[in-house]
């Protein structure tokens, strides 16, 4: 039963950080185009979505790494060590994100103008 939780799980980080790497580049590459426009206003926007969406990407595919290795361990094709090795290194790299994802977010209040 858990390692078709796992299984689902990891299928699904997988496949939206796929769909989400496709729309930052997109977005991305509007942003640019928006750059480069005399009076345009929205790069900044567009610049501020493809930072989301890549923030979003980064956690999916580590919710897909921290869920794909334990169930291949779990079913057999993984050995121990390895499991532990890359689940200490998905941790560590876990941090990194959420510090990172803290210095993304917007700082003073929320209700100030």
């Amino acid at each position: 039963m858990i390692e078709n939780v796992l299984y689902q799980v990891s299928r699904t980080a997988a496949a939206a950080m796929v769909l989400t790497a496709l729309c930052c580049l997109c977005t991305g590459l509007i942003a640019i185009l928006l750059t480069h426009m005399p009076g345009e206003s929205r790069a900044e926007r567009a610049g501020r979505v493809t930072r989301v969406l890549a923030t979003f990407g980064a956690g999916t595919a580590l919710a897909a790494g921290l869920t794909g290795i334990p169930y291949r361990w779990l079913i057999g094709q993984v050995d121990f060590e390895t499991f532990v090795i890359v689940e200490v290194g998905l941790a560590v790299m876990f941090a990194v994100w959420v510090g990172g994802v803290a210095g993304l977010l917007p700082t003073g209040r929320l209700g100030s103008r």
